[in-house]
């Protein structure tokens, strides 16, 4: 009885794998279909930068990727690809965002569970990566992430006898007042960190989204039926303050001349222009920033760092800008379209593309092969720990972000009103 019972699993076993080997023989007799096939593909990546990728690709692999890109402003793409759908002349492909998942939820193509499992997904591709997951389908295949991380200026830090930047937040008190300088007037003269305003503070949004989160408010949650709602208004039974509220609390105070961690106010330059004039010891940017820095001032003294993190966090977050291929519903192409993101979105192609841009791979194989750059290595430690959040429009709560800031910043509301405030008009962006 149990020998029958083996041979029944034995046969069972290699039905699925000759029934697999026969998907497999399938797919890529489809693959050879559509190879001939161009897809056009609109994005907010430089032209120049991603046609000398798909150059090095065809030359390398001695192959000629049918590929028709197309290069978008960010703040434009959502307008033109509305009207280039209604006119009939939408790409297959747009390299998106997850900002813009909630925007473009019914304009894409959902990949459905049998051709990526979400088990796989998920083994696949980092954690920030599952806000591409829908209950129908997959929203996107990541194709790498953008990490928020800390630039510092080693001659302030030694300068002030400090070896190393922080890695909490709760050490900024501790050294503001030896880097920070101001006149008598409060006229900052040399800046420890760009915190407390918004204006002038570049990616200020994805800063606080950063502390935010590390408070432990995910800012955005999905509820039954994906429906969206703001979280920045609420707290956990077994929290005294509301996490956006303690964040704001410590972000807002670097801006108050009455503080002692007083180093930041609206007249300064940008905080990218402050620091590379060489008078800000932090700057909180992108990993894709890293090489501009470079050129823009070659005798900058400047490492990198993972984002501080707060000290009774139950995890380690920064914020990161995720970048996923969507094949839009109404493309002729769409087998054609994940024929060429699968390849695209590969090991090879992923590794490839890193050389041209700043970032971190999306895939948790890459990340785990590490890196021997010291920058890199930054960068993907970085990645593991990137989350984001749905964001219904980039510059409405843009707007709603600011204001949340300024109010406070000004005396017009309390930290907790504004928070309130700020919860409410999200959720009104959400309902509409």
């Amino acid at each position: 009885m149990k020998r029958n019972f083996k041979l029944i699993l034995t046969a069972i076993f290699i039905f699925f794998i000759l029934l697999g080997f026969v998907a497999f023989s399938t797919y890529k007799n489809n693959n050879s279909d559509t190879s001939s096939i161009e897809v056009s593909v609109w994005g907010t990546i430089n032209s120049t930068t991603f046609n000398d990728f798909i150059k090095k690709i065809d030359q390398d692999n001695k192959k000629t990727l049918k590929i028709k890109y197309t290069q978008k402003d960010i703040k434009t793409l959502d307008s033109e690809l509305v009207e280039a759908i209604a006119i009939g002349k939408a790409p297959d492909t747009v390299l998106l965002p997850q900002g813009f998942i909630k925007r473009y939820k019914d304009k894409v193509y959902l990949i459905d569970s049998k051709t990526i499992p979400e088990r796989t997904f998920r083994d696949t591709y980092i954690q920030e990566s599952e806000l591409y997951i829908n209950p129908d389908g997959i929203f996107a295949i990541p194709f790498f992430v953008d990490p928020l991380v800390m630039y510092w200026n080693k001659d302030i830090f030694s300068s002030a006898g400090i070896v190393s930047p922080p890695s909490k937040w709760s050490e900024f008190p501790l050294i503001a007042g030896k880097i920070s300088e101001s006149d008598a007037n409060a006229n900052i003269k040399k800046s420890l960190a760009p915190l407390g305003e918004y204006r002038n503070v570049n990616n200020a949004k994805a800063l606080l989204s950063s502390i935010i989160m590390q408070a432990g408010s995910p800012i955005v949650v999905i509820g039954e039926g994906g429906v969206l709602s703001s979280s920045l208004n609420s707290k956990q039974e077994s929290e005294i303050i509301k996490p956006a509220v303690s964040a704001l609390r410590f972000y807002t105070d670097y801006s108050n001349p009455k503080k002692s961690v007083y180093s930041w106010n609206r007249s300064l330059p940008t905080s990218k222009q402050f620091f590379l004039s060489g008078d800000l010891a932090l700057y909180f940017g992108f990993a894709s920033e890293y090489k501009d820095i470079a050129i823009k001032n070659p005798n900058l003294n400047f490492d990198v760092a993972v984002i501080p993190q707060t000290i009774n966090s139950k995890a380690k977050i920064t914020f990161g800008e995720l970048y996923g291929f969507a094949i839009l519903k109404n493309s002729p192409n769409i087998l054609a379209s994940y024929n060429l993101i699968s390849y695209l979105t590969g090991v090879e192609s992923v590794s490839l593309f890193l050389e041209y841009v700043g970032g971190a791979p999306a895939r948790k194989d890459l990340i785990n092969l590490g890196s021997r750059d010291p920058v890199k290595s930054v960068f993907y430690s970085s990645a593991i720990i990137s989350k984001g959040w749905i964001d219904p429009d980039l510059d409405k709560t843009n707007q709603i972000f600011q204001s949340m800031i300024e109010d406070i910043t000004t005396g017009k509301l309390s930290i907790e009103n504004s928070v309130q405030k700020a919860s409410g008009d999200l959720d009104n962006l959400f309902t509409q």
